[in-house]
């Protein structure tokens, strides 16, 4: 009876968000990506690989095939929406400014694929690089993240000895699963809170029956010590998720002076969740532009000072 249950809860979720992915794909007008290549990283499981798209840094014949430094991306999701190279910009971005090989990651979802999938692909994709020495310079390998991606961004340098990774940048993640989202309030007074309903079932998804204070799921609970010694966390005031992400940034730069870890916090004025992708808007795409940068100044300084 208790498995019937649970498989009718489950198929419930499924249609909802298939009805929701449906509706992404119908109306989203986003440019298809053009990475330079595409990868298929080995998963743990057997038989499974893992999709990736490559971005080549510029003029990268110049390295007489000497390994490249490295980020890998995350991509938002909502940890159920099949958003993979809606980062194409910034990763196309990144390779071009910074010399860096950029690798961006299609994780697992729910309900299909509960937690631990996800975190499981996040493991496997930088174990993967660091398996290669001759293509990739594990000395700076660095990891980003959008949304949900973010969030992931955020849990990577947990699941490894500190000090694997050089930075991790974190674009509106959220960080407290296990809050209650109808509470969460954005910081400007006048903004509209993102749905609750719809935070609600791709979280159940997600996290299922599982603890949601793991710190694999809401780094809000992670040691951050783990941390690496640069971090970069971008907010948007009109954004439910901020203020938390906000917090774990201030608590990772406050348990760290003895460490020296540079912790960069920027809150943008006047944008929502997602505001990089409203193209349309021109505080967004000021926004987006100031983010992007500073996400290239944070990975230029690795390079410079190794």
């Amino acid at each position: 009876m208790a498995s019937l249950v649970k498989f009718v809860r489950y198929l419930r979720l499924k249609i909802i968000v298939s009805l929701f992915r449906l509706a992404v794909r119908l109306f989203s007008k986003s440019a298809p990506p053009k990475p330079d290549s595409v990868l298929r990283i080995p998963s743990r499981d057997t038989g499974r690989t893992i999709k990736a798209h490559l971005y080549k840094p510029s003029g990268d014949d110049t390295r007489n095939g000497r390994p490249y430094p490295v980020l890998i991306n995350f991509c938002g999701s909502g940890f159920a929406l099949h958003l993979h190279g809606l980062d194409d910009p910034f990763c196309r971005f990144v390779a071009a400014n910074t010399g860096y090989t950029v690798l961006d990651i299609e994780y697992r979802l729910g309900p299909e694929h509960p937690f631990p999938a996800a975190v499981n692909d996040v493991e496997d994709a930088i174990k993967y690089v660091l398996d290669r020495p001759a293509e990739y310079k594990a000395s700076h390998l660095s990891v980003s993240g959008f949304s949900s991606g973010g969030t992931l961004a955020l849990v990577a340098p947990t699941l490894f000895p500190p000090g694997t990774l050089q930075s991790v940048i974190a674009f509106y993640p959220a960080t407290d699963l296990a809050s209650d989202p109808s509470l969460r309030k954005p910081p400007a007074p006048n903004a509209k809170p993102r749905s609750v309903v719809m935070t609600k079932l791709f979280r159940k998804g997600y996290i299922g029956d599982m603890d949601p204070r793991d710190p694999r799921i809401s780094p809000a609970y992670a040691n951050t010590n783990s941390y690496p010694q640069r971090m970069l966390v971008v907010t948007a005031e009109l954004d439910s998720s901020a203020l938390e992400a906000e917090e774990l940034a201030e608590r990772a730069k406050t348990e760290s002076v003895a460490s020296g870890r540079e912790v960069v916090l920027r809150r943008m004025k006047g944008c929502g969740h997602a505001f990089d992708k409203r193209n349309k808007d021109q505080a967004c795409a000021s926004a987006r532009d100031e983010a992007y940068g500073l996400a290239v100044d944070m990975l230029r300084k690795i390079t410079s000072q190794h």
